[in-house]
């Protein structure tokens, strides 16, 4: 059979061809194309440098700091931090008894395991932990710039960047930075409130507020009134009423306070204790171990999510053991029991604090307890409701913190301040907690809607950063100027949230953090497990923001043809499953004298297969 051909065809005649052929291997690219468009010169894969301002150089941070060194590449990073070191509320918290509130073997990172001195570590303890971690990495040199508070943050749109004024606290000057994202690492409990109590600063003795307490400062034979019953104020509690003269305290609304559920590791009646050096030894000696031990009290305290649940058996055991437990650590007290015990809500209502010895220190002998407000404070002490005048040494406020969500300074995107978003009478509106909607480029740990209730807080900041990570290495391997969250997503978002919350405890008449300290506040808290919110939050959901490109093509990332994989050392066959036995993602170090077995050059020719199969 012939081929008929044209004589003007490249295949005209064998000659032809291959001269033809080279005059058009020569010929250069187009630039750009009739539109205008250019291919970008450089391989898919390609991260720009970004950069990324903190706020806040707490647990966060540090995390933030130690997995962008190990994951991240052509990052710029700056943190600006408040306070004189790193730390954040372990720096800040160091009132008497200040302790973890769950398990030190769980408080810390998945990367960072640390053998502690007791089951619920102190807050020195803590903060040399964190501190230690900023010493063995030089974080602070690297990246934090102490002693600098943000005063404004606000959106330009034009240039991609949020702009920033920062206060210089040291020379009280205000400098200005910018940057392609902007994180909030500073936390929940940050922002302590005195309590609005008549008089409270006409005191001439000594007066702290928890969250700014006096190290060191000796209460022994004093006469000492502490102001709240949160997670402060029952650790206080219990850890001067055998060391001070007389103690008043005020309770101002029932609570729970129960460590026998969901505590088997703890010591008797759910109390803390010191390891034993043997035991720590054990740790030491056996990793696995420890990892199981670890684990076994994470599963533990994973549990507790179904006890939150109105109407679950759980929450009917944890009710009935909470009850007794407080009746008889109240000695049988009548009033107490009235008073304190909770009878409208179940608990998991506000954050479980363990606090041994608080509920015995209500009925000692030198403790006055208060169920009714103070009419005022006075010069010497104060004026109980009643109308009695107590003389006291001082005043410890453990009264908590502003939590209402809001920004302390003007914090502005699309020309509109966060506080006109959340302010009354709209409330607070996350995305996924880690979010504002309409609010480009902006992430924060544990916003509105975080998983605040119960459990440790190191593995949430992990996957946090994770989920931040996947998005900025998008945006620099994409050119993407911004990632917004869809308003209409958000408020979906918190439809389902307000709703299912109506199941749980978290909504039940109590006052706690979690609603701005008010029994009917918005419970702005995450609307499931612990678990659930590490799923949920593994990968970006994309399609819930609005993404503006730098590019007027969003496919010009895609680059030469060429991945970058394929110039910078990574196993260019690693689909086929890895040879290095680290695991590494590196090119293999090929055995050259394979070839010399496997090779077909080495087989007889009887062997050799031609004419197809």
């Amino acid at each position: 059979m012939v081929i008929q051909s044209n004589s003007s065809s490249l295949y005209a005649n064998i000659d032809d061809a291959a001269e033809e052929n080279v005059k058009l291997s020569d010929q250069p690219a187009l630039d750009k194309d009739q539109f205008g468009y250019s291919i970008r010169e450089r391989p898919m894969g390609t991260k720009k440098m970004i950069k990324v301002m903190l706020m806040g150089a707490g647990a966060a941070a540090l995390n933030f700091f130690k997995q962008a060194e190990e994951e991240m590449e052509n990052m710029d990073i700056v943190c600006y931090e408040k306070n004189s070191d790193v730390g954040g509320t372990w720096l800040e918290n160091r009132y008497p008894g200040c302790a973890c509130d769950i398990p030190s073997v769980n408080y810390q990172f998945s990367w960072k395991i640390k053998l502690w001195s007791h089951y619920y570590s102190y807050a020195p303890e803590i903060w040399e932990y964190l501190k230690s971690i900023e010493r063995e990495n030089d974080f602070i040199s690297k990246y934090v710039k102490l002693r600098h508070r943000v005063e404004r943050a606000e959106w330009d749109d034009d240039a991609g960047l949020w702009r920033l004024q920062i206060r210089d606290l040291e020379n009280n000057t205000v400098i200005e930075d910018s940057a392609e994202f902007f994180i909030n690492a500073g936390g929940v409990l940050n922002n302590w409130k005195w309590p609005d109590i008549s008089g409270l600063h006409d005191f001439k003795g000594k007066l702290m507020h928890s969250a700014n307490y006096e190290e060191g400062y000796d209460l022994s034979g004093k006469r000492v009134a502490v102001i709240g019953a949160g997670s402060s104020g029952v650790q206080i509690v219990a850890s001067i009423q055998q060391k001070v003269e007389k103690l008043y305290h005020w309770i101002r609304s029932p609570i729970w306070i129960t460590t026998g559920f969901a505590q088997r590791w703890a010591a008797k009646k759910g109390a803390n204790f010191k390891y034993s050096d043997q035991q720590i030894q054990y740790l030491k000696d056996n990793p696995k171990k420890y990892l199981e031990y670890r684990k076994q009290i994470e599963n533990e305290l994973n549990q507790r999510f179904k006890f939150i649940i109105k109407g679950s058996e759980e929450a009917r055991i944890a009710r009935e053991y909470a009850f007794n437990e407080m009746k008889t650590k109240l000695g049988n007290d009548p009033r107490l029991i009235d008073r304190i015990i909770p009878k409208n809500f179940n608990p998991g209502c506000r954050r479980p604090t363990p606090a041994p010895g608080y509920l015995e220190a209500l009925t000692a002998s030198n403790a006055t307890i208060f169920t009714d407000p103070i009419r005022r404070i006075i010069g010497s002490g104060f004026i109980d409701h009643e109308g009695t005048s107590h003389d006291v040494d001082v005043i410890i406020c453990a009264t908590g913190f502003d939590t209402s969500w809001l920004p302390r300074f003007p914090f502005i995107a699309n020309g509109k301040d966060l506080k006109d978003l959340w302010g009354e009478p709209h409330g607070v509106t996350s995305y996924l907690s880690i979010g504002v909607p309409t609010f480009p480029n902006y992430f924060s740990f544990c916003g509105p809607y975080g998983p605040l209730g119960h459990g440790s807080f190191m593995p949430l900041i992990e996957q946090w950063t994770k989920y931040m990570f996947a998005v900025i290495t998008k945006a620099q391997v994409e050119n993407i100027k911004s990632f917004r969250p869809h308003m209409s997503v958000a408020t979906q978002f918190r439809h389902h949230s307000d709703l299912f919350l109506q199941r749980t405890a978290w909504t039940s008449p109590c006052r706690s953090w979690f609603k701005q300290g008010r029994t009917d506040g918005q419970a702005a808290i995450w609307p499931g497990s612990r678990l659930h919110f590490l799923e949920m939050m593994k990968v970006p959901r994309y399609e819930d923001f609005e993404i503006d490109y730098w590019d007027s093509n969003i496919f010009a990332f895609m680059g030469n043809g060429f991945e970058k994989r394929e110039f910078d050392g990574r196993d260019i066959t690693n689909y086929l499953g890895s040879l290095d036995n680290d695991g590494r993602d590196v090119q293999p170090d090929y055995d050259e004298q394979l070839i010399n077995i496997l090779g077909g050059m080495t087989l007889q020719d009887s062997s050799i297969v031609s004419g197809g199969a």
